[in-house]
């Protein structure tokens, strides 16, 4: 799911919050591969998960970020994106994204970078995981004025709210805990 959400964001010129929205900047400021840029980007932030939540969670987390970078190029290549509209795709792309990032969470893992900090803060502290997200996202989305134009810019910033309201109003850890 995420990885098909970080696609429709690509094809749409678009882009989004936390770590992908970092490598979408570096990948439409440089041309660098966006998948290749994710991967890299993503990689300091296994020193946090594994000195502070585990290897478990790292290696699932990187499993699941090394997954979105290849799934994310493979989707343009058997799926047509030709009649895409860039405020349909960023709202179907935040929900995409954010069930797969909540469905992570769930599972012991997250899709790297901020959302391994978000979800560490919010497993110690209580503090949302969405909430911690969307104000990363201020600082993204103030570098891609400079890489996107303002249209493309407003209709990523719709995208990234539904995705941080989303996960902010339904990741809850007591929610799905087995009894």
């Amino acid at each position: 799911m995420t990885a098909f959400g970080i696609s429709l964001l690509h094809a749409a010129g678009l882009i989004t919050g936390q770590a992908a929205g970092l490598s979408f900047v570096i990948s439409y400021a440089t041309g660098a591969d966006f998948g290749l840029v994710f991967f890299l980007v993503n990689l300091p932030f296994y020193a946090l998960a594994v000195a502070r939540i585990g290897w478990r969670f790292a290696a699932r987390s990187l499993v699941a970020v090394t997954s979105i970078s290849l799934l994310s190029a493979v989707f343009p290549r058997v799926m047509s994106y030709d009649l895409l509209e860039p405020h349909v795709a960023a709202v179907l792309a935040g929900f995409c994204v954010g069930i797969g990032v909540i469905g992570l969470f769930r599972h012991g893992s997250s899709g790297g970078g901020v959302g391994i900090l978000a979800y560490y803060i919010q497993e110690k502290t209580g503090f949302r995981a969405g909430w911690i997200q969307a104000m990363f996202d201020v600082v993204i989305f103030a570098l891609a004025v400079f890489v996107i134009d303002g249209k493309a810019l407003l209709a990523s910033m719709l995208g990234a709210a539904v995705l941080n309201a989303f996960v902010s109003f339904n990741h809850r850890a007591d929610w799905y805990v087995a009894r």
